[in-house]
Order: C-alpha cells, then structure tokens, then sequence
C-alpha cells in the first residue's frame, strides 16, 4: 500500500503550500454526479431481478451491468466533473497521471484484487457491493475529499485536519482509526502473501502459518527502507504488473481468444453458460441450491437491505483511503507560475479523477476473473472428480493449504465465506462424494483470497508458469505489506507532528518505530493465524472502520472549518467505537452473548432466540451435552446477533452517522475557546 514516511534523513520538512489558481465551484454538477452515481452503484443492483429476466441469449443482464457499466460510468462522470482540464497544463496533467497510478497502488493491492476476486467467485451477485462501494466511494473522495485537500494546501487527510483544527486530540483520534483500518489490511496482505508463496514452494512443504510468518518479519525489515520515490516508483510498478497478471490469466482461461484481452467483454458467454453447468450439476446431483447458490441471482446470500448498506460502509471508507494512504513531500504549485511549478503541481481532484478511472479499468476484469474460475471448477466437478484419484491441481490446492476436500468436521474447521458455507448450509457430510466417489461442489471448501491462484492451472500453463505467477502475486503482497506496515506506523504517530500545521515537530524516534512496527507485524499475524475469518470479512471491517472514524470528521471538516477539533475527536472515537463494538459483538465467541442482549431489536424469529437461550443454559450446565450445545450456540448466535437484520461487516453504516451526530451535538455545546479562529 503506500508510503514513503514523511521523514527523511532523519528530519521532516514541511513545506508551505502555494494554493492553486482558483476553482469556481460547481455545486449542481457536484450534485448531479452523486445523484448518476447513486442510481449506478445502487439502483442498477437493486434492479437486477428484473434485468436478469430481460437476459440476452441466456446473459443474465442485471450482473453483467452492475459490474461492468455502473463503474465504467461512475468513472467517466468523475473525469468530466474533475474538469475543466484546460485550464491545467498538459505536463500536469500527466503529472496526475502518474500520481493516480500511485494513489491505486496504495490500496489496490496484490491482497485487495484477490479478495475481491475471492468475494465474487463465492457470492456473485451478491458480492457486488465491495466492488461498487469502493469505486463510489472514489467519487464521493473527488467530490468532497479532495476539493478541501487543495482549499486547505493539505497533503493528505490527516494534514487536512492538522490543518483545520490545530487540535492535539483530532490528531490523536485520527491517527487511531486510521492504524485500525490498516492494520486489518495488513493482516489480509500478509495471509494473501503466505498463500501464494506456498503454491510457489508447494515442493517444500511449506505451511501457510509459517510462512505467513516468515512473511511478517520480511515486511518489518523491508518497511524501513528509507526514500519515498523508490515507494512510489514501486507501487506504481505494482499496480501495473498486478494488472498485467489478471490480464494474463484471464486470457489464458478464456481459451486464448483475441478478445480474452480484454477481460470486460471476454466473460459474457462464460456467465451464460455458468448457469447452465449450475442446473446441470443440481439435475445430476452435484450441487444443491444450499451449498451452491446461483452466481447470478441476486440477494440469495445477502438481503437487500444488507446489500445496500454493505455497499454505504464500503464507500465510506473507500472515500477516505486514497488520500489517506498517498502523501505528497510537496504541496501543489500554482498552475499559473511556472517559477513554482514542479511535478507535484495539480489539484488533488485531478489525481482523484484519474485514480478512478485506472480503478474501474482494473476493478471491471475481476467479475471475469471469478466468472471463468468459477464455470472451470464447476465444469471440472460436472464431468467428474473422483475423490479417490483428484487431479494434481486439487492435489497442488490443498498441499498448499488453502483448499480443502471432504472434511467431516465442524465448519469451524474450514475458511469462513469458502465456496460450500452459507447461511443456510453449515455442515460438512460425513462421507466424501456420492454414491459412486464422485466429488461435490459440497465436498470443496477453498479460501477466498487463493481463488486467483486457481487460474493458472485452468488455462493450462504448465510448471514452471503457475509457480512464476504465485511467486509474482507473493512478491506484490509482500511489498504491499511492508508499505501498509510502515504507513500504520507512521499515521498511529501523526498526532506527534501533525496537531498543527504551522508548527516543525520531531519526529518519532527510531526506536519508538521499530517497536511499534513490531507490535503492528505481531497483532496482524495474530489476527491471520489465531482468528479464522475470512479475507473477504476483513476488507469489509477495515473499510467500515475507515468510514466510521475518519468520513465524519473529514466531511465536516471540510463543510464546517471552524468546527471544533475536540468535537472532531468525540465524533470519530465515538464512530469507531460503534463500529468495533457492533463488528466484534457480531462474530465469533461474543454473537450469542450480543443476540440475546439486543433481542428486541434483532431482525430474529423469536422462537430462534428461545432455542439460543436454550442452548447457553445447556452449555453451563456442565453435563454430557454442554460441549455440543457450546458448539451449535457458537453457530446459531452469528445468524441471530444484528441490529435491526444489518450485517455486522457493515459496521460504518452505524458508526458514521453516530459520529457525525456526536461530532455536530458536541460543536453546537463546546465553548468558544475550543473553535479554531479564521
């Protein structure tokens, strides 16, 4: 992710900002833009079970649109609003250019692009809202973020509100959101890291915990390397040969036709004939519409009103993150004076505009990605695995450890969100295959984050070629993590320098970083290796926390500057405190606990919530059936614990209008002395 530390040679420099040449406002083309996007990103997806039923030639049209036009359409809205360009020089422009690569570099990283893929290979249809909250939530930065960035003569958010407030606790409160956010993204790099370096040394025997480990202290050294060019150079490097990867193994995977290049309009013909293997293997007795919901049909795993918020907390902090992430030595010159002009001479909403659309290109190949992955699994499975002689790629999945085949445990025991774990289905059959040892699609558990390294051994590259790429993709995710490593270090210490503009501080002490990089690597192993959620989950919690502590105080910042940075800091602390309270009640050993203390307000059957109190009684019992009444409490409690049916991954679409409340609550009863004076 991003990075080069604002400290170099062992000093920081601050440097005044030259504001740009002035930019007229253009509220009723601001306003337009959210309302276009508004009905792409949400509309165009609540639509789809009508669209789906005006399918062309068996295209199921409600999917393909929402994950190909709406981002396609919100980019080209945010080129014309980022305009006019005329009136920016052509090398600044290209200057932006360049910056946007390392803008997406920051955050679409080797991890991000595999669990996304990961996302809509198991939900389909339904894991449309991280991928269109993030390009909305690009938007919605270009409209708000980044206009305030260039008012202010701000390098990156925290710099904004440094800026604007001058308060010590705004810093403070920043600062701790923003190392949450990261650190769950790190954690999400480092398990894609380990995942693909045991598919390149699978000859080894390497296990994926150790070698997320080994993982974890390479990022800590490498994420003291010291310039911030050679970061951006290499993240823009990144972003262009992860690109390439995708490109390679979507058009390797879709047999090689000239318009597998072009992975936007290579995948129609596959979705069709998706659905036709699906009804080919519920008719043969490979599949069940349990473990095996259909890919195109909408809100069979995730309701509607789930979708839509899934895709608010998405956005929120997919707002916040680029400009949060990428960071300028420099403020930006004025256009006008070519004396002052340099490089870094462009408004922020032009990188945010190009950032756009370089993340709409990149984002719109993953459907065809999941898509050609998902009809080659299931092709395979329709003409028959057989559980006794697998082929070597399966062999190759689980030696490698992130597939699995026919377990008979609890689901416990296999990578949360994988392919044959829904909410309806979750039991693994005792026995593996059917009656004749043919394998199932609910025989097959696979995690997320390594469905791309699937790809490879579907277009039928052969060693060393599907090593090269996971080694590839390996290195991509260790880089990204030393750079997210060293960035959550740097904000989690922002507070010490940033509280105030105007003013030079020192900055941390080199021992201060490394231990705090060291605790950072540890907890993020930690939450890999001991925690058991899926990549798909983490990347829903670190862009709900971004939203639920950072959006409030970043949108009120820049609408009301002489709000109160104390009041700042309530409303974020109070928005991530929301947030955390409401994802950690929701999961794992805390749900059973949480449903029946939010009863009331839970979207639950009442009867559901007797049988868990039934269950928790037994479980204290301390008789014969108390560790299986534990376990199915530990199963039902996730299901029943919400607030009012909201998904507890959507945890900003909570915290953010909380804490824009409190913010506005606390502004209006501060005394004066706490507001900063124009």
């Amino acid at each position: 992710m991003t990075h080069g530390s604002s400290v170099e040679n062992g000093a920081e420099s601050v440097v005044a900002a030259t504001p740009h040449r002035p930019i007229r406002p253009r509220p009723w083309a601001a306003a337009f833009t959210i309302v276009c996007a508004a009905f792409l990103t949400l509309l165009l997806p609540l639509a789809a079970p009508t669209l789906n039923g005006l399918g062309i030639g068996g295209l199921p049209l409600g999917y393909y649109l929402a994950a190909q036009g709406g981002l396609l359409l919100v980019a080209l809205l945010g080129l014309w609003l980022s305009g006019p360009w005329n009136r920016t020089a052509r090398g600044q422009r290209l200057s932006a250019f360049l910056a946007s690569l390392t803008a997406c570099g920051s955050w679409l990283t080797a991890g991000t692009v595999l669990t996304l893929t990961g996302a809509l290979f198991v939900y389909g249809h339904d894991g449309l809202p991280l991928y269109l909250g993030l390009s909305a939530g690009l938007l919605v930065s270009l409209v708000f973020i980044a206009p305030a960035l260039d008012r202010a003569g701000a390098l990156h958010v925290d710099d904004l509100l440094g800026r604007v407030t001058g308060s010590a606790f705004t810093a403070a409160a920043a600062g701790l959101g923003m190392a949450a956010g990261l650190l769950i993204l790190v954690s999400i790099e480092m398990e894609v890291a380990g995942l693909a370096v045991s598919v390149a040394a699978s000859k080894q025997g390497w296990q994926t915990p150790a070698v997320i480990g080994g993982v974890s202290v390479l990022a800590v050294f490498l994420s003291f390397i010291p310039g911030r060019r050679f970061w951006h150079a290499l993240l823009a490097a990144a972003l262009v040969g992860l690109a390439s990867v995708i490109w390679t193994l979507v058009w390797g995977v879709s047999g090689k036709l000239p318009v597998g290049f072009v992975p936007q309009l290579a995948y129609g013909p596959a979705l069709s004939e998706l659905t036709l293997t699906e009804r080919a293997l519920l008719v043969e007795g490979l599949g069940d519409p349990l473990s095996m919901p259909p890919f195109a049909r909408p809100f069979v795993q995730v309701s509607q009103l789930n979708f839509v918020v899934l895709t608010l907390s998405m956005l929120l902090g997919a707002a916040v993150l680029p400009h949060m992430l990428w960071r300028r030595r420099t403020a930006a010159a004025d256009p006008s004076n070519e004396a002052t002009s340099s490089r870094d001479a462009f408004p922020s909403r032009h990188k945010a505009a190009f950032g756009l659309v370089v993340a709409a290109i990149i984002l719109t190949a993953l459907p065809a990605a999941a898509v050609f992955t998902k009809l080659e699994l299931y092709q395979k499975v329709a003409a028959g695995l057989q559980v006794k002689e697998q082929p070597t790629w399966l062999q190759q999945a689980q030696k490698a450890g992130y597939m699995r085949v026919c377990r008979a445990q609890a689901p416990s025991d296999i990578a949360p969100d994988a392919e044959n774990v829904t909410a309806a289905s979750k039991e693994m059959p005792a026995a593996c295959g059917d009656t004749t040892g043919r394998l199932r699609i609910v025989d097959l558990a696979i995690n997320p984050g390594a469905v791309v390294l699937l790809m490879p051994a579907f277009a039928g590259f052969s060693e060393p070629k599907p090593s090269a790429f996971a080694a590839l993709i390996g290195l991509f995710a260790v880089l990204a993590s030393a750079a997210t490593l060293r960035m959550t270090v740097e904000v989690s210490t922002g507070g010490l320098r940033n509280s105030n503009a105007d003013q030079v501080r020192a900055p941390p002490s080199m021992v201060l970083r490394i231990l705090l990089t060291i605790a950072f690597a540890t907890a993020a192993t930690v939450i890999v290796v001991l925690l058991g959620e899926s990549p798909v989950n983490r990347l829903y919690w670190a862009f709900a926390v971004l939203g639920a502590s950072l959006f409030p105080m970043l949108l009120l910042a820049a609408l009301m500057p002489r709000i109160s940075g104390v009041a700042l800091a309530l409303g974020g602390l109070t928005g991530l405190a929301a947030c955390l309270y409401y994802v950690v009640g929701t999961t794992g050993i805390f749900a059973p606990q949480f449903a029946l203390s939010w009863a009331s307000v839970s979207d639950a059957p009442p009867w559901l919530l007797d049988e868990l109190r039934e269950l928790l009684q037994t479980c204290a019992s301390e008789t014969a059936e108390s560790p299986q009444a534990c376990r199915n409490a530990l199963e039902l409690g996730p299901e029943l614990a919400n607030w009012f049916g909201i998904d507890g991954r959507a945890g900003a679409a909570i915290g953010g209008p909380l804490g824009i409340v409190v913010t506005l609550v606390a502004a209006v009863l501060s005394p004066s002395t706490w507001r900063r004076p124009l």
